[in-house]
């Protein structure tokens, strides 16, 4: 054989030999990592007594604390319109003016009548008693002559003049914010029921029910929170005011809390109310921290680097909270993240 042929011959045999030791030291490495899980990432926190709160939650409405009717007292073509939906308005503001002439001449005669009603009486008392002073003269005389002489009617038409002409200009009797304006400019008041209503949103109502079963859990004063359905990451804190002490036909019990308005809600708003009642000394886990395994809740605690399934009994529950009464022991650190798919003792790591 040609030395070159051995030469071929040896660097074949050298890299079979190369690619088996390469194929042998793969396989040892994943046997290592099978034997060797990785341990899954967690979030941990430490147990301790704390207060848990009971929660009531219902649903409710709410209301402005004032709110003012502005109507039509007179008829008659409404001139000036300063207003409209949504403007805020101070007490005493003019919000319209309706035509005033037909008003205005109407108090001018009225008073021309009370002056010459004025004068009939001095004559009267002249004609009839012989002087100008009322001091001497009895009721019943000086009554008499005011009605010979059409004064009392002439001061009770001025009065109406007076009124009806004062009020051809409106004015808001509240400060607040207008709502429920129909009324247009140029034409008659008459068509309309009112201008408008005034409400005071600053300070809100809330009106919602509560069970009759729940009616020893609420008390007045007692701290409420106030979510609105168009932005619930806002709490607003309210206290009840009233309780209204009679169960309707449906076993609910009507109650009120009083809030200052965040500029958020509006007057008829559904809202979510929640109810919170303080329990001190109780071990409270997020409600994150509780999986079912087996039908039954179940806590996984950090022992080390273990994750160890303890079962657990639940005295209390809300919506982000549960109190344990059997189970768990002060220290415990309890899993709050990354234990859906744990099983007892798995492989943990602080995350």
């Amino acid at each position: 054989m040609k030395p070159g042929n051995y030469l071929i011959i040896s660097l074949l045999i050298l890299v079979l030999f190369s690619c088996k030791s390469k194929k042998t030291e793969d396989l040892e490495e994943l046997a290592r990592r099978a034997s060797r899980p990785e341990a899954v990432l967690v979030k941990t926190v430490k147990l301790e007594p704390s207060t848990y709160y009971h929660e009531l939650i219902s649903n409710g409405k709410t209301y402005s604390s004032k709110k003012a009717v502005v109507p039509f007292k007179v008829n008659g073509i409404i001139k000036e319109l300063y207003i409209q939906n949504g403007q805020r308005v101070k007490a005493g503001d003019l919000l319209a003016v309706i035509e005033d002439f037909e008003y205005e001449s109407r108090l001018i005669t009225a008073q021309q009548a009370l002056e010459k009603a004025e004068i009939n009486f001095k004559d009267d008392l002249l004609s009839s008693y012989y002087t100008y002073d009322t001091t001497g003269l009895s009721s019943s005389k000086i009554r008499i002559s005011r009605i010979r002489s059409g004064l009392d009617d002439a001061e009770t038409a001025l009065k109406l003049a007076q009124y009806n002409f004062n009020n051809t200009r409106l004015y808001a009797p509240i400060s607040g914010t207008v709502a429920n304006l129909n009324a247009k400019q140029w034409n008659p008041s008459q068509d309309y029921n009112n201008l408008c209503a005034i409400i005071y949103d600053e300070i809100m109502e809330v009106g919602f029910p509560v069970l009759e079963s729940e009616y020893g859990f609420i008390s007045k004063g007692m701290p409420v929170g106030i979510i609105s359905f168009i932005n619930d990451s806002t709490m607003i804190t309210g206290r009840i005011t009233q309780i209204n002490p009679q169960v309707d036909e449906t076993g609910m019990i009507k109650v009120k809390a009083e809030l200052r308005n965040n500029g958020q809600l509006i007057d008829g708003m559904n809202v979510r109310v929640i109810i919170r009642k303080p329990v001190s000394e109780q071990l409270v886990v997020p409600k994150e921290a509780l999986v079912i395994r087996q039908g039954r809740d179940v806590v996984f605690v950090r022992q080390d680097s273990q994750a160890i399934w303890k079962y657990v009994t639940i005295e209390f529950e809300n919506s982000t909270s549960a109190s344990i009464k059997e189970g768990l022991d002060p220290g415990d650190l309890v899993i709050i993240s990354g234990n859906v798919n744990l099983a007892h003792e798995t492989i943990v790591r602080e995350e």
